[in-house]
């Protein structure tokens, strides 16, 4: 079943407000009835004193006391003593004298005394009814009252009070259970609106939801759907100007290839014009080609997805293995390229992406240094940093234009040899990954010379790290 945030709520709202309410019954219900204990037992208290006191007048008013009137009970009128209440009957009184001559008492009271006491409380059973007595007598007992209450009008009470506790939950129930269900609705709505809103946009519309109207609770939603979109329109932004960059990039030598095979077949009897076309179809070719894997590796640098394969390495074997492979195009330019500096110099990183950085830096190096021109590597350590350098004899780059070579597709005006544009961003995203820094500045040779700083990680002769 899907999960539902409604559906949660109500589950467990519901079942604690008639939780809550039950034990609220309960505790109140339990707290009145002892209320109502006492109450009763003051009543019937208050009740026998003034019974006692009005009996002494009157019994002394009277002269009940003398002799022959000592055997004269007393019932008091049925027409006063019973009432139209639900209970008539759970009352009954005695009026005592001398504790053996019963002078007055209800209809429903036993001509026997009802209680053995002559002050307090006393239960006791009669006429196969529980009853509570409470008795009350003057000094040196002349005159005794009891008064008694049957058992079960607490539980009538308790019964009645009950009902009116629990009839109003159980009828409010629904309603609350209703305005539960209204209020979560309500709660909830803006996210349906949000998931409405979302639905009718188009594939390309990125613009971000408006938070004025949303509720403090939906707004990290709002703001993570906020920021993805951002993060999605610079990604798309991005991926479009590189291919319509890519595609101005690529239109230009295959244009050019499409011209020089052209030629080749129209110099069909000529020889030496064919040659010359077709050796500009192979460097067209190869152009395209270096074109072609610099764009792959951008693309593959592009997503900021972080790193992977991270390992230590030595940064001087990984210069040596470069510069193993650029040598072919050194020695076709009759160049001097040397390496300097020692092996042990550890680094951190992807060895890969390093390797491509190496390349990219010492292949422009390569390219734009004249004939008979000299490129520097160099690998040295500063306290606990490593840092890469290649410099070359070349032209250089004027300071006012080394921070636009770093941006795709961008070469500087009077540049002779060919070339994307791509090698100094390729470098500058592998930097930004690997958070290196890297410094263009003027060789001492005159041309370029590029610092890339790395952070040092030194290794013993059996591979621990050295602090």
């Amino acid at each position: 079943m899907t999960p539902s945030i409604r559906r949660q709520l109500l589950s467990i709202l519901l079942p604690a407000f008639v939780l809550v309410w039950v034990i609220a019954a309960i505790l109140s219900y339990l707290d009145s009835s002892k209320e109502m204990r006492a109450l009763l037992d003051t009543q019937l208290e208050q009740s026998a004193k003034f019974l006692l006191t009005i009996s002494t007048h009157e019994l002394l008013e009277q002269q009940l006391l003398s002799e022959e009137n000592k055997n004269i009970t007393d019932i008091a009128q049925k027409s006063l003593w019973q009432t139209e209440s639900p209970y008539d009957n759970k009352l009954a009184f005695q009026v005592w004298l001398h504790q053996d001559t019963l002078t007055l008492r209800s209809e429903n009271a036993p001509t026997y005394q009802l209680s053995s006491l002559t002050q307090g409380f006393e239960n006791i059973v009669f006429s196969n009814d529980n009853w509570r007595v409470y008795s009350a007598s003057v000094e040196n007992e002349l005159i005794t009252v009891q008064v008694a209450m049957q058992a079960n009008i607490q539980q009538m009470l308790g019964n009645s009070l009950l009902k009116k506790i629990l009839i109003p939950i159980s009828v409010s129930l629904p309603f609350l259970a209703f305005l539960i269900w209204l209020s979560i609705n309500k709660s909830m709505a803006p996210f349906k609106r949000i998931a409405h809103e979302l639905s009718l946009r188009k594939v390309n519309d990125l613009s971000p939801i408006e938070q004025h109207k949303i509720p403090t609770e939906a707004r990290p939603v709002t703001s993570s759907i906020n920021h993805l979109f951002s993060q999605m329109k610079t990604a798309f932004d991005t991926e479009r100007r590189f291919t319509s960059d890519a595609a101005h990039e690529l239109r230009t030598p295959l244009a050019a290839l499409k011209t020089h095979a052209e030629i080749a077949l129209q110099a069909s009897e000529n020889p030496k014009e064919q040659q010359r076309a077709l050796r500009q179809v192979v460097q067209g070719v190869n152009r395209a080609t270096r074109l072609v894997e610099q764009l792959l590796t951008l693309a593959r640098l592009d997503p900021d997805t972080g790193l992977t394969n991270i390992r230590r390495f030595d940064l001087f074997i990984a210069a040596e293995s470069v510069l193993s492979n650029e040598a072919m195009l050194a020695i076709d330019k009759n160049i001097e390229i040397s390496l300097s500096g020692t092996r042990g110099k550890f680094v951190s990183g992807n060895s890969d992406a390093i390797a491509v950085l190496m390349r990219n830096l010492i292949d422009n190096a390569i390219r734009y240094t004249p004939q008979g021109g000299e490129v520097q590597v160099m690998i040295n350590r500063k306290d606990d940093t490593i840092i890469l350098t290649i410099a070359d004899s070349g032209p250089g780059i004027p300071p006012e234009e080394r921070s636009k070579v770093l941006n795709r597709f961008y070469r500087s005006l009077g540049t002779k040899e060919s070339g994307s544009g791509l090698g100094l961003s390729i470098v500058t995203r592998i930097a930004d990954l690997h958070r290196l820094e890297f410094k263009l500045e003027t060789s001492e040779m005159g041309g370029l010379q590029i610092d890339v700083y790395f952070a040092a990680k030194d290794f013993d002769s059996i591979g621990t790290v050295v602090k």
